[in-house]
């Protein structure tokens, strides 16, 4: 599947460790050497906000989805192609999800978690079948991937969850997803 539009899960917070700030534009960089739309939280603040204005700086389309409640919080990105004002948090998930063709889950926080279980759970029960990327970048993602392992173990899950997404461990891998 070529991938055309490509929606980012990844953090708000601005005060995490420089490296995931490094990482994220370094993801931003390696995106803009293709003909991929971006769609994101719709924030101008962590990680969010590296990809943002990277991609926006390199003219590259990216549209942005947010719930108004967090435009002050989140400090919209005016820089971004298109944004879109939602009334909620689930009008942004519904967003994000249907104009992406595919998902890349950078590091985040439980919003990022959030949105990850809900496509990941969507893929399992066949409602769709896009691409699920994580990047693992610093082991960051290594708990959560564990912890489907021990999903399947248990068996509370089937056996195929491992097989509804790639991992990738540096931003470098991307170009033979993308």
């Amino acid at each position: 599947m070529k991938i055309r539009s490509l929606t980012i899960y990844c953090s708000a917070s601005n005060k995490i460790d420089k490296k995931f700030f490094k990482m994220s534009k370094e993801v931003a960089t390696i995106i803009s050497n293709y003909h991929i739309k971006v769609i994101y939280g719709g924030g101008n603040v962590g990680l969010m906000g590296v990809i943002a204005k990277t991609l926006a700086d390199l003219k590259k389309e990216v549209i942005g989805v947010i719930p108004k409640f967090l435009i002050k919080k989140e400090k919209v990105s005016l820089k971004i192609n298109k944004l879109k004002v939602v009334s909620n948090m689930s009008k942004r998930k519904e967003y994000l999800f249907k104009l992406g063709d595919a998902f890349l889950i950078l590091p985040g926080g439980t919003g990022t978690l959030e949105e990850v279980i809900e496509v990941l759970s969507w893929k399992i029960l066949k409602l769709h079948n896009k691409p699920i990327i994580f990047l693992n970048f610093d082991n960051y993602w290594s708990p959560l991937i564990k912890q489907f392992e021990k999903i399947i173990e248990n068996k509370f899950g089937n056996k195929n969850l491992q097989n509804q997404f790639q991992v990738i461990k540096n931003p470098k891998q991307l170009n033979k997803i993308l």
